[in-house]
């Protein structure tokens, strides 16, 4: 038989043999744990570092139109696009203008305005810096 990645054999006493399927891949200790790149969060912690993260709070009214400009917080992200227009400020017109393209009655569905959000944010710092960072986006009625 042919030996596989988490084959356990048995080399002796005898031929070799296949006596057990075992966990396999990349194990990680961090800090006091250890488990795979996943459950450690590393691929987060590389995109990261990468290109940083963003949160975004939107506040709608009752009306399901913004409450007023989204709160935004930006670490590890540039300050400034090429021309030395503010990212920040880049970012929250893209949230707005996000918001604002959605019909009021499908500002109703919460999770299409947090999907919305995001991807204009991640949009518009990609497009400014060439790196599209984490976003996090809360949208509160």
């Amino acid at each position: 038989a042919q030996v596989r990645d988490g084959d356990m054999l048995r080399l002796a006493p005898g031929p070799a043999t296949i006596m057990d399927q075992v966990p396999f891949g990349r194990i990680y200790k961090d800090g006091r744990l250890i488990g795979t790149d996943q459950a450690m969060g590393i691929r987060d912690r590389r995109k990261l570092s990468f290109a940083g993260h963003v949160a975004v709070n939107v506040v709608l009214d009752d009306k399901y139109e913004l409450a007023g400009d989204p709160d935004l917080v930006a670490i590890g992200v540039a300050e400034a696009d090429g021309r030395g227009e503010s990212l920040e400020d880049l970012m929250i017109d893209a949230a707005i203008g996000a918001v604002d393209s959605i019909p009021r009655q499908r500002r109703k569905d919460l999770d299409l305005v947090q999907e919305a959000v995001r991807r204009a944010v991640r949009g518009a710092a990609n497009e400014a810096w060439g790196k599209k960072p984490l976003v996090t986006v809360f949208v509160t009625r």
